[in-house]
């Protein structure tokens, strides 16, 4: 197959999957793809996938690209966070959930980290849609209670208070009976902690009925 037939056939992809190459052309010969990365035509991301090297890529693209480089995904802890505006810092790296084993994937478009969760807590997510691209993002309040499950350096209100959350984007955004309604799926004492004290600071009362008294933990503040 000549570049040129194969470049309109899939122009319009955000991702050359090989699979779909060779379901589309069962005698696709797979050192074509060595030969145009060479050439400067196209560029590999995984083992799985490329890219045009012409193409220009937007945030949702990138998006997109997350949630195919590992199966099942959904964006979420940091960049999620950043994305909502619920913390200050730019969030170069987009980081990602999924039931998969967790890895890092370096790619020429920058590196996806994934943190690995059971399936159990793989909810909270919504399909969101820029223009013809549809990328799995999480819901502030699961981005929240991800990011905070697998940060065991936050222990008390000084670690918070490093956080840098923004408290007004917070008490905008989070809607406390969903979180407390996630945060129950979880079934950690301690993420509850870090829940009770989080809410604290950002000015909320909580009379979370999630854990029974008997066992909910101390909080220290």
């Amino acid at each position: 197959m000549k570049y040129i037939d194969f470049h309109k056939q899939f122009r319009q992809n955000i991702l050359i999957d090989v699979r779909e190459v060779k379901n589309i052309f069962p005698d696709f010969d797979n050192r074509r793809f060595y030969e145009w990365q060479k050439q400067g035509y196209i560029k590999n991301i995984s083992r799985r996938f490329y890219i045009f090297s012409d193409m220009v890529l937007c945030d949702a693209d990138k998006y997109f690209i997350a949630n195919r480089l590992s199966e099942p995904s959904y964006i979420s802890l940091e960049y999620a966070l950043g994305y909502y505006s619920l913390i200050p810092e730019t969030v170069h790296q987009v980081t990602s959930i999924t039931t998969r084993k967790a890895k890092i994937v370096d790619t020429p478009l920058g590196t996806f980290p994934y943190r690995s969760i059971k399936e159990s807590l793989f909810f909270g997510y919504e399909i969101m849609k820029s223009g013809n691209v549809s990328f799995k993002m999480a819901e502030p309040e699961k981005a929240m209670l991800d990011f905070l499950f697998f940060r065991s350096d936050i222990k008390n209100n000084n670690d918070i208070d490093e956080l840098r959350i923004n408290w007004d984007i917070y008490r905008e955004k989070i809607d406390k009976t969903k979180m407390e309604k996630y945060l129950t799926v979880y079934n950690s004492k301690v993420l509850y902690q870090k829940f009770i004290k989080i809410n604290k600071k950002s000015g909320s009362s909580t009379n979370f009925v999630g854990i029974s008294h008997s066992n909910r933990p101390k909080i220290n503040n």
